[in-house]
């Protein structure tokens, strides 16, 4: 028999054991689980459900003070994924509220990282426009504190593991598929893990204990389920990925960009987002670094301070200068990850601006035919599908080859007829991220410069389409 328990960081076991040599453990490890609380089961315990509706407390940052509020009942998003941050997202209000003001973001972050809160604060404090408010937070728990007391040995060797182990993207749960669930990304990070100080590899079951909310009667029944532990991506014999489960409460509420329900409010949505990365960068001297369809939201522009899209979700954001974080990976959604991206070189706002643009090519090719009155003529396999598939190289040389003139003009065809309007701009754009060099090659790094050489003409060539396309 060998125990297995999965968390966000991977699954990990006890070491096999022979049943019929040692029927005590086997009892023991059985009664174990039997007997393990909610807590100890991973079900969650944070969010408290009374009557049919459910609620959460965090502190609220401009007070200090604890805040009670209520979640909608069916989540914005979420991530169909364990090894991941696990993303979810929900409308929330204050329980006296008519309206849901606020969205609660719940996700596992690596502790290498910045918390979001901390670079919400700062853009706020730098004057940074198009970003997301925070209203208040909470630290729910961590992986460390969930394998507290658990020794480490050598790492079990799967089969058949594709994905490497300095990497942190997302991809399409379902790339054939026609209709698109909450958050459709399968979000796969494995980033580099916390070492724990290795033990002894012997048979018997290591202790386990848990410094918040468990009593020691419970930490034993845990302990029987328990001993040597392994881990699926490790980069060394003695380590794992530590996260932190965070709650985050921002403001304002809106709808996903995936859900876009015209042109011009695609249009306007992306530009004001681009227009928000800028003065993140900027201003906040903040890079967002995984920009996406998921990660921008359409927004009232009363509530939103004039912006028709904001940009969420600074889980993988960086301080400009701060220096590595130390979870060295590629960073990013797998399919709007910029080709340079792929290929591990540095990330650069750029590289977040090509994101964007594969944000627009995406949602035009793919989302746009849910808006078409005659969906007829809906690729049945798209070429977007090489944009998620394979190794990092793959799909690089597969962006790198649509983005030739030819190549470029082949994916303008899966775009529904509704959204010809559309094409120069694309066009456009694409002339001023990739271009040939004197030796044919294809231009796709960041130039030298100020950032404005390329924020100002795409936000320009935005403007320009929304007026020529669409005027008042």
């Amino acid at each position: 028999m060998q125990a297995w328990v999965f968390d966000r960081s991977g699954p990990y076991s006890s070491t096999a054991f022979n049943i019929h040599d040692e029927p005590e453990r086997f009892i023991r490890m059985i009664a174990a689980y039997v007997m393990m609380s909610d807590e100890e089961l991973g079900l969650d315990t944070f969010i408290e459900r009374k009557d049919g509706d459910q609620f959460i407390t965090v502190v609220e940052d401009a007070t200090g003070k604890e805040r009670r509020l209520q979640l909608d009942s069916a989540p914005i998003a979420y991530q169909r994924a364990i090894v991941c941050r696990g993303t979810s997202c929900f409308r929330a209000k204050i329980p006296s509220s008519k309206n849901f003001q606020y969205v609660a973001k719940f996700s596992w972050v690596s502790d290498k990282r910045q918390p979001e809160a901390d670079l919400l604060r700062l853009a706020r404090k730098r004057g940074v426009e198009g970003v997301a408010r925070l209203f208040g937070h909470h630290q729910i728990t961590s992986i460390a504190d969930m394998r507290e007391g658990l020794t480490f040995g050598k790492a079990y060797a799967f089969r058949n593991t594709t994905l490497s182990p300095i990497s942190s993207f997302s991809q399409p749960q379902s790339p054939l598929s026609q209709s698109f669930g909450p958050l459709d990304d399968l979000s796969i990070a494995i980033e580099s893990p916390k070492k724990r100080k290795s033990m002894d590899t012997g048979g018997s079951p290591s202790k386990r204990s848990r410094s918040n909310s468990q009593n020691p009667d419970k930490a034993k029944r845990k302990n029987e389920t328990n001993s040597q532990t392994t881990s699926l991506y490790a980069h060394d014999d003695t380590s794992f990925d530590n996260r932190i489960f965070r709650c985050l409460v921002i403001s304002p509420a809106g709808r996903a960009l995936r859900d876009f329900r015209s042109i011009p409010e695609l249009l306007k949505a992306l530009r004001d987002a681009i227009k928000a990365h800028r003065s993140l960068y900027t201003k906040g001297k903040i890079l967002h670094r995984d920009i996406s369809e998921n990660n921008i939201i359409i927004t009232d522009r009363e509530e939103a301070d004039g912006f028709t899209g904001m940009l969420i979700d600074e889980d993988l954001a960086k301080e400009i200068g701060s220096g590595r974080s130390g979870a060295r990976h590629q960073t990013g959604t797998m399919e709007f990850m910029a080709i340079e991206v792929l290929q591990g070189i540095d990330h650069t706002y750029r590289h977040d601006l090509e994101s964007f643009f594969y944000v627009l090519i995406w949602l035009c090719a793919r989302r746009g035919w849910d808006l078409c009155k005659n969906p007829n003529g809906r690729p049945k396999e798209s070429r977007l599908g090489m944009w998620y598939t394979g190794s990092f190289k793959n799909i690089a040389d597969a962006k790198r080859g649509y983005m030739h003139v030819d190549g470029f003009e082949d994916i303008l065809m899966e775009f529904p007829s509704d959204f010809n309007c559309v094409k120069p701009l694309c066009r456009r754009i694409r002339g001023i991220l990739f271009f040939l060099l004197e030796d044919g090659k294809l231009f796709k790094g960041t130039p030298p410069g100020p950032p404005e050489k390329l924020y100002d003409p795409i936000i320009e060539a935005f403007d320009s389409a929304i007026a020529d396309n669409f005027p008042r």
